[in-house]
């Protein structure tokens, strides 16, 4: 049986995979990808998904790292966001 995560271990790969999806972010075009594209990519990427995205989601748009339009469900990066991940 394996030990238990610490929480500074899930701390930080929480942050890898923040700025690892914010990275992918930056490689599209525009910048932008819909919340759904966002979510397969930190499922599939991070094994991040349902609570644990949204709460990624909730943390870029509390720091500004991305611009979120709910009417189309597309996320941009912004420049907070591209300063986050050192572009």
């Amino acid at each position: 049986m394996s030990e238990p995560v610490s929480e500074e271990r899930q701390k930080a790969f929480f942050e890898k995979a923040r700025k690892g999806v914010l990275t992918w972010l930056a490689k599209r075009e525009g910048g932008s990808a819909t919340l759904r594209e966002m979510h397969d990519h930190s499922s599939e990427r991070y094994l991040i998904a349902h609570q644990g995205f949204s709460k990624m989601m909730e943390s870029f748009v509390a720091e500004k790292l991305i611009d979120y339009d709910e009417g189309t469900m597309t996320a941009t990066l912004t420049d907070a966001g591209r300063a986050f991940i050192g572009a």
